[in-house]
């Protein structure tokens, strides 16, 4: 099957992309939360830009389009010199733990130690900030796709017994 139709796609980041998150982080895996939101970030990248989805090499590219364009501005400063992609999205991904220049947290941020605040080194992300903002930036990329400001890509979809 093959997502095609905006409906379709806009199905497709509410109910697998934001979902999945959202499910993770409800499920208490804290980890697999983090990890999937950086992955599920590029995803969002990848509908901004001009290249097939299955391009080769775009995973910092489409990343940093996504917290460039759909996030609000503390983010585009959090991911100065891919700080945020190569520290949250690459080492998670390969590792499946975050550095040591990371502090994932659940709840939000306080007033001691802010979201995305870096104090002595290390960056502290909370799980309901950065999820609330990533929850809008889906919301504004499915604005795009209904005002037809996008050109869609075709995602292939296979079956998913669950």
């Amino acid at each position: 099957m093959y997502i095609s139709t905006s409906e379709q796609h806009i199905e497709f980041l509410k109910n697998t992309v934001l979902k999945g998150v959202e499910n993770a982080f409800e499920n208490n895996q804290l980890i697999f939360g983090f990890m999937s939101l950086a992955q599920a970030i590029e995803i969002l990248g990848a509908y901004l830009d001009d290249k097939p989805l299955r391009a080769k090499r775009q995973s910092l590219k489409r990343f940093s389009l996504a917290i460039n364009r759909l996030f609000p501005k503390e983010y585009s400063k959090a991911n100065d010199k891919n700080f945020l992609y190569y520290q949250l999205r690459a080492y998670m991904t390969h590792f499946f733990i975050p550095t040591s220049r990371l502090s994932l947290n659940f709840g939000a941020g306080t007033k001691e130690k802010p979201h995305l605040a870096v104090i002595d080194g290390v960056m502290y992300l909370y799980y309901k900030n950065l999820f609330a903002d990533f929850r809008q930036a889906v919301l504004i990329l499915e604005k795009r796709i209904l005002d037809g400001k996008l050109k869609l890509k075709p995602i292939s979809l296979g079956k998913v017994n669950d």
